[in-house]
C-alpha cells in the first residue's frame, strides 16, 4: 500500500521505530493518510458530501476538512458533486478506511417509531418498480412506494415524511400526504393497494352498487367515491363507467 502521511502531533509522544496503530485512507489526489483518531465509526452511517469523482471512485468530505475515498466497487448509484449522501464506512483487514453506499445491512428495524410519527432521512436506493428506501437518522430502514412519489427524485435527496404503517416485524412505510388528509388518505390507500395487486385494474367505479363497494373495500359508497376522486384529481387513475385503472408512472 505504500507509505502513509500522519499530522506530527499524533506521533510526538513516540520515537522513530515505535509501532503505531492507526487507520489508513486515502485523501484528495490519491494521497494516502494516516490518523490514531479517526472521527467516525466504522460500520455506521454518516451523511458526507461528494466533493470530485477521478477514474478510481468518488471522494467525500469529512468534519475535519480531509476527505476519504469510496471506490466505484462499493458505489449503488450515480453521484453527484456537491450532493449529501448516506455512506457507511468500512474498514479492511490491513486498517485501510473506505466509504461504501451499501447500506442496507447496516439499518435497523428496532425503533420506538409509531404509526403518523414525522421523520425524515435520506433516500438510500430508488427501485422503480417498488419506490424509494430511505435511512431515517442514518439509522433506520423505511420504504416510500412508488405510487407516493410525485416527479423525479435522486439518491441521497433529503425527505421528510409521515409513517403510514409499521409492520409486525419493524419494517417502516412512509407517506409524504399531510395527516390533515388521513380519513380519506386511508381509504385512497387501500383502493391503490387493491390496484397494484390486481394488475392496475378494479372492476368497480362511481356508479357500482354500494354493496359490491362493500364487498370489495369494506368503505361506504361516498366514502369511495371522494377517495377514487382524489385519485383522479391527483392523477393516480382513471375512471370509467365499469371500472378504475391504475396510471402507471414512468
Amino acid at each position: 500500500m505504500g507509505d502513509a502521511v500522519i499530522d506530527k502531533k499524533e506521533v510526538k509522544d513516540f520515537s522513530q521505530g515505535d509501532k503505531v496503530r492507526v487507520y489508513l485512507y486515502h485523501d484528495l489526489n490519491n494521497i494516502l493518510k494516516a490518523t490514531r483518531n479517526f472521527p467516525y465509526k466504522i460500520n455506521h452511517i454518516y451523511d458526507l458530501k461528494a466533493t470530485n469523482i477521478d477514474k478510481k471512485g468518488v471522494y467525500f468530505q469529512m468534519t475535519n476538512k480531509n476527505h476519504i475515498f469510496m471506490p466505484f466497487t462499493e458505489r449503488t448509484y450515480r453521484v453527484i458533486i456537491d450532493m449529501i449522501y448516506p455512506v457507511a464506512f468500512k474498514e479492511s483487514d490491513d486498517g485501510y478506511v473506505y466509504l461504501t453506499s451499501k447500506i442496507r445491512d447496516l439499518l435497523s428495524n428496532d425503533h420506538d417509531f409509531t404509526e403518523n410519527d414525522e421523520v425524515s432521512g435520506r433516500i438510500y436506493s430508488i427501485n422503480k418498480s417498488i419506490g424509494a428506501f430511505i435511512a431515517i437518522d442514518d439509522k433506520y430502514d423505511s420504504l416510500l412506494r412508488i405510487r407516493e412519489l410525485k416527479g423525479v427524485h435522486v439518491e441521497g435527496e433529503l425527505i421528510d415524511a409521515r409513517i403510514k404503517e409499521v409492520k409486525d416485524d419493524g419494517k417502516i412505510e412512509l407517506s409524504l400526504r399531510q395527516r390533515a388528509y388521513l380519513e380519506i388518505d386511508n381509504d385512497s390507500d387501500k383502493i391503490l393497494d387493491y390496484l397494484y395487486d390486481n394488475d392496475g385494474v378494479a372492476y368497480l367505479s362511481d356508479k357500482s352498487s354500494p354493496e359490491k363497494i362493500d364487498a370489495t373495500f369494506a368503505m361506504s359508497k361516498s366514502s369511495f367515491k371522494r377517495a377514487i376522486g382524489r385519485l383522479y384529481k391527483n392523477k393516480d387513475i382513471k375512471i370509467y363507467d365499469n371500472r378504475i385503472e391504475l396510471i402507471e408512472r414512468l
